[in-house]
């Protein structure tokens, strides 16, 4: 494996090279107006990115207040770089970053191999918390 370095300075980057990282994964629905995800990314909290050499090979964005909410928005990992640990850098290096915070929090597909990973990572899918009752909604516009 090449020597992967984690960056929070994603602002130096030429954002297509973010766009393309966004397309290898197959995330279209992000990249059809890029600039909305530039500016998702301009208000997001928190951007770290893994660059193998000049390519971007990884990033993770997530929104936060700093105190009592951490939300992870995107992580991805190209397909030709996965099951390296990219993935579980880049949460690391957030969780540390935010770990005064109370709670982490991310929504995900359905995937076992997604479900697998973020239980991995510690994250509990709500549906089995046993530490206490809680629920939790979304109302998205699509």
């Amino acid at each position: 494996m090449s020597q992967i370095l984690l960056t929070e300075n994603w602002k130096t980057e030429a954002f297509d090279n973010i766009v393309q990282l966004y397309d290898s994964v197959g995330w279209a629905i992000y990249t059809k107006n890029k600039d909305n995800l530039l500016k998702a990314f301009c208000n997001s909290s928190y951007v770290l990115i893994a660059k193998d050499g000049n390519e971007v090979v990884g990033l993770l964005r997530s929104m936060s207040d700093d105190v009592s909410i951490h939300y992870l928005q995107d992580i991805l990992v190209n397909p030709n770089f996965q099951h390296q640990g990219i993935g579980r850098k880049l949460i690391n290096q957030a969780l540390s970053r935010y770990s005064h915070v109370r709670t982490h929090m991310l929504l995900t597909d359905d995937e076992e191999k997604q479900m697998n990973f973020y239980k991995s990572m510690g994250y509990e899918n709500l549906k089995d918390y046993q530490k206490g009752k809680l629920n939790s909604f979304i109302k998205m516009l699509i």
